[in-house]
């Protein structure tokens, strides 16, 4: 008795859920609020003394000035 394969096939496909996954599609907020974040972090920013990741670049293209080879 011969038996032939036939093979088999699978397809699975991901859910489509975009409002599941997402937390800006589940927070309801209004104008009022994200001005009032805004100005929060604006504030956070206008207290800062320095700013890191500009002074390591301003420190990079200064220290790269100073060095006859490059």
């Amino acid at each position: 008795m011969e038996r032939k394969f036939n093979g088999y096939s699978i397809s699975w496909t991901q859910p489509y859920l975009p409002t599941s996954y997402n937390p800006f599609y589940k927070r309801k907020t209004d104008i009022a609020d994200e001005m009032a974040r805004l100005e929060m972090v604006d504030r956070w920013v206008d207290a800062m003394l320095t700013y890191p990741d500009a002074d390591a670049i301003l420190n990079k293209i200064r220290h790269k000035g100073d060095t006859p080879n490059d």
